[in-house]
């Protein structure tokens, strides 16, 4: 797609694939990495300083940010959002082109004049990313954005359950099992989910991960995907005006 991340090289040109999931607590970032045999090689959960401790020490790296990077070109203060009234919420073609095409739980609330705090922290990582030499063009070292809810619900044809659901965790679980990552069958804790550990308080809860680190997991399976299989994601927008790029498809015989 012309004006999107150019790969700096061949397939598998880079050694390592990150995820970022951005939320707004004390800790809002969980990052996953994996290798290209898709083996999770580091994860983590803690402040700014942590994760740019980590990112800095990679001299080969693809990072999806599960949250904003950039800002529309029109836009007059931090956030995705035009200051005063308007009735379009969203100024950044490629929110705009994902609601056209169907997913409207972007998660952004309508005419307000200032960007949620996880939209505030997304953007505080990509311009540390930025500050480290990351680029969302060429290079060694690029990152990009994605929508983990999104990829879900463009592989599958669904809208995903609330990722910090049991259900929403199984689901999640379930793609990234059926990827090629090294995780337990959320299958298997199903059929041991029986009445009496429900009832004993023995239901195996720890089988599945939570939701911050499943979102993190699809945002570096996307990334591998992008570089290994780029006939197998699609872009939303254009660079510097808010691409999103999703998986289109999420399966063991991607490999």
């Amino acid at each position: 797609m012309p004006g999107s991340i150019k790969l700096y090289g061949m397939a598998e040109s880079f050694q390592t694939y990150i995820g970022i999931d951005v939320q707004a607590g004390l800790k809002p970032y969980f990052y996953t990495a994996i290798n290209s045999g898709l083996e999770v090689i580091a994860c983590g959960h803690g402040r700014l300083t942590d994760v740019i401790a980590y990112l800095a020490g990679q001299s080969s790296a693809l990072v999806a940010v599960n949250g904003p990077v950039c800002l529309a070109h029109n836009s007059v203060q931090i956030g995705l959002f035009e200051s005063g009234d308007t009735t379009e919420s969203c100024t950044r073609l490629g929110d705009r082109e994902l609601e056209a095409d169907g997913f409207h739980d972007l998660a952004l609330p309508e005419h307000t004049k200032k960007a949620p705090l996880w939209v505030e922290r997304s953007l505080e990582l990509a311009d540390s990313l930025k500050r480290l030499e990351y680029s969302i063009e060429t290079g060694a070292r690029q990152y990009f954005e994605t929508q983990s809810d999104a990829a879900y619900w463009l592989v599958t044809g669904a809208m995903p359950y609330d990722s910090r659901s049991l259900e929403g965790r199984l689901q999640r679980q379930l793609l990234l099992w059926e990827f090629g990552l090294n995780l337990k069958d959320p299958m298997n804790f199903l059929e041991e989910f029986t009445r009496f550990r429900l009832r004993t308080s023995q239901v195996p809860l720890e089988q599945i991960l939570p939701g911050h680190e499943l979102r993190a997991m699809i945002a570096a399976s996307t990334a591998w995907l992008l570089d290994n299989h780029p006939d197998r994601v699609r872009h939303f927008g254009t660079i510097h005006a808010g691409e999103i790029i999703l998986p289109v498809e999420f399966s063991r015989k991607s490999n």
